[in-house]
């Protein structure tokens, strides 16, 4: 068979596996975001029985809701994936505001599966045909 006419075949493998690869860096992230937030060292204040975050920690987890409110959107075969947190504290927590400092949960992962890449990459395999 000649290469010329394997090229949709190539080109319709190589989005295939890209696209794999998009969402499992996304999977990372928001994977890398939830364990610092369930996890993570927290040196803040005790307020009863829970232990808060101190500045420049993930924030402690103490309901779940921000947790569970991280997920990951994606459409297959369009090469994006976007992970979406709806939690709508989330940015006063990852930023802080005039009156409270960041904790910091999504910019640390998407650090974090930088240094992952190129070990996320090694899974990647094209294969044509037989």
């Amino acid at each position: 068979m000649a290469l010329k006419s394997r090229i949709p075949q190539v080109r319709a493998a190589i989005t295939q596996e890209m696209d794999r690869f998009v969402l499992r860096v996304a999977n990372s992230i928001r994977n890398n975001a939830v364990e610092a937030i369930m996890r993570g060292q927290k040196s803040g204040r005790m307020y009863g029985n829970h232990r808060a975050s101190a500045p420049g920690e993930a924030p402690a987890t103490d309901t779940g809701a921000l947790v569970r409110s991280i997920r990951v959107e994606h459409t297959p075969g369009t090469g994006t994936a976007r992970v979406v947190v709806g939690a709508e504290y989330a940015a006063k927590l990852e930023f802080g505001t005039r009156t409270i400092a960041p904790r910091p949960f999504l910019r640390p992962a998407v650090a974090k599966t930088r240094r992952q890449m190129p070990e996320l990459a090694k899974s990647i395999t094209i294969k044509v045909g037989k």
